[in-house]
């Protein structure tokens, strides 16, 4: 039963193809159907949108309830993405992108031998394998199309260096604080007697780094951590490396000043902080991958929201 409902869900997602027809979408008994939109003169029948409408919803919101706030939010979603699709591989067929036939063949290989024991799959193949290459067709050109959108572009050294200019906080090396720890490790379902002995043994490990005694000496003795065998040094860290309370305690220290015993999952634990090295500023010659990569993304990301207000300002969109 599982299987089948599986199998179902699968063949909402292919009947969405018949959005991709021109003229007018007929029932079985060859009426014309309710439209949901026509997009520049092609027509998204009401059963394709609700078919999809049910898809979606059952992938955002399959263990929970749908409030009428997130109807109203899916509804909207999936009529612009419905719209979107049409007008995405029209503008792909008019750029006169085709589709790999390899690509598409394979899928339709994997996904039949996938469901080639499936009842329902072996009833329908005939009248749905069809179908199904439309709906990979559509979907490799879109593909296509996004990754000739998404790559039209050139970068060269102003706007590299405008990037640069106009995000310095994008290119800056965090502040980092050298960090030494002494860690007794408690079993979580340890008795409350357990627990207390390591944060005793610890507060009184703190008393004696205060009377002088050697942090590192200490770490190597009593320390459970990996890092004990060097003195509980664990190099230099900077925000969000640690877990929150040891952060918490390491950014309210001094250097050179031990912490009070910190109860974490593992078991107690003291920092001391050793060294601080401020912020740094990354100069345009260190930061030039990252700006490369960052700037490509933010142009390749524009291209592609470009090209989509361009189509859904361009196209002629009439709900019904």
């Amino acid at each position: 039963m599982q299987k089948q409902r599986t199998f179902v869900c699968w063949l909402f997602c292919f009947l969405l193809v018949f959005i991709f027809s021109s003229g007018s979408v007929l029932s079985s008994e060859g009426e014309k159907q309710k439209l949901f939109a026509t997009v520049d003169g092609y027509d998204i029948s009401e059963a394709v949108y609700l078919s999809a409408l049910q898809v979606e919803a059952k992938k955002r919101y399959y263990h929970g309830r749908i409030t009428d706030e997130r109807l109203a939010e899916l509804k909207k979603d999936v009529a612009r993405d419905l719209i979107d699709q049409v007008l995405l591989i029209h503008e792909a067929e008019r750029l006169g992108l085709v589709p790999d036939v390899k690509k598409v063949d394979l899928a339709l290989d994997q996904f039949d031998q996938r469901y080639a024991k499936d009842e329902a799959w072996r009833k329908d193949r005939g009248r749905v394998l069809p179908l199904l290459r439309k709906q990979f067709e559509s979907r490799e050109l879109v593909a296509l199309l996004e990754a000739k959108t998404r790559s039209d572009f050139v970068l060269n050294e102003d706007l590299k260096k405008s990037f640069y200019d106009a995000n310095p906080e994008l290119f800056v090396f965090p502040e980092r604080k050298k960090i030494s720890l002494i860690l007794k490790k408690v079993s979580p379902s340890a008795s409350s007697e357990k627990w207390q002995s390591a944060e005793e043994l610890l507060a009184s490990l703190a008393d004696r780094v205060v009377s002088g005694e050697s942090f590192s000496d200490l770490a190597k003795e009593y320390s459970d951590d990996e890092t004990a065998f060097q003195g509980g040094d664990m190099g230099y860290q900077h925000k969000g490396m640690l877990h929150g309370d040891v952060e918490k305690a390491m950014n309210e220290l001094s250097i050179g000043v031990v912490s009070q015993p910190i109860r974490l999952l593992q078991g107690y634990a003291l920092v001391r902080v050793e060294e601080v090295l401020p912020a740094q500023v990354i100069s345009y010659v260190d930061s030039e991958p990252q700006v490369v990569q960052l700037l490509s993304r933010k142009l390749s990301d524009e291209r592609w929201i470009g090209l989509l207000s361009k189509l859904r300002n361009d196209a002629t969109v009439i709900r019904f």
